[in-house]
């Protein structure tokens, strides 16, 4: 990882995993929380935004969270997210639930960032 943000009057997550530099990218809305940033060619993740970062956890613990943005993307778009989020590091952050038939794909959010840990990370 490269860098980790935390904006706690927002509670907005930032996580950069490498710089976009020239790369290509791409960004797709999971859902109306989560925005993931990744390079279509090389299928590598460039950054995850998580807003309302504390409310999804505690609801995640309750139920899993709908990606309801990645089930409307394109079959494709679907295929090659779905690779980066089952691999690290994505997957350190988003846990991916089995979706049953034609429902929307779900995911719970791992707490990596409690509260004290937010506090250090937004002094850095």
């Amino acid at each position: 990882m490269k860098a980790i943000h935390y904006d706690a009057e927002g509670d907005i997550l930032s996580i950069t995993f490498m710089d976009a530099g020239t790369q290509q990218q791409a960004g797709i809305e999971l859902s109306d929380n989560i925005v993931l940033y990744y390079n279509p060619e090389t299928v590598q993740p460039l950054q995850l935004i998580l807003v309302s970062y504390q409310a999804m956890v505690q609801a995640s613990v309750q139920q899993p969270l709908l990606l309801d943005g990645l089930a409307e993307a394109p079959t494709k778009i679907q295929k090659t997210v779905k690779t980066i989020l089952a691999r690290a590091p994505l997957n350190t952050f988003l846990q991916m639930v089995e979706s049953q038939g034609n429902n929307p794909p779900t995911s719970r959010l791992r707490e990596i960032f409690t509260p004290a840990a937010l506090q250090t990370v937004m002094a850095v």
